[in-house]
């Protein structure tokens, strides 16, 4: 059996941080790629998976990844955040097959983690 893994894509490590308690209850893996390659890597082993994006940073490699995951891994949920209000950079990430788009993000650490884990049991 694969155990589920939870990948977050972000530059500073603060989600991360905010969602590591869950993935430790769950005994998820919980991986903080940095660049593209290591990224889709970790997702070619299966099983389930959320990927967690955190833009503005980089928007276009942010929403490559995005796009790629969802040509060649469309099993894996994707989750989209950011501290920005951008109606048409949400739009845009709800077009290229996010799972669920939060921006800005502004719930509260709890309610990103029931969204992380609906994602996960469904993906699952």
């Amino acid at each position: 059996m694969r155990y589920p893994q939870l990948l977050i894509y972000e530059g500073d490590g603060r989600v991360a941080a905010q969602l590591r308690s869950l993935a430790e209850e769950q005994r998820w893996s919980l991986r903080e790629p940095r660049q593209l390659a290591p990224c889709l890597a970790l997702l070619e082993r299966g099983g389930p998976n959320v990927l967690l994006i955190k833009m503005g940073r980089d928007l276009e490699r942010e929403l490559t990844l995005l796009e790629r995951v969802r040509w060649l891994r469309p099993e894996t949920a994707t989750v989209v955040v950011g501290d920005t209000d951008h109606p048409g950079l949400a739009a845009l990430a709800w077009d290229l097959g996010a799972s669920c788009v939060l921006l800005p993000r502004s719930i509260a650490t709890g309610e990103l983690a029931e969204i992380v884990l609906g994602l996960m049991g469904l993906n699952g």
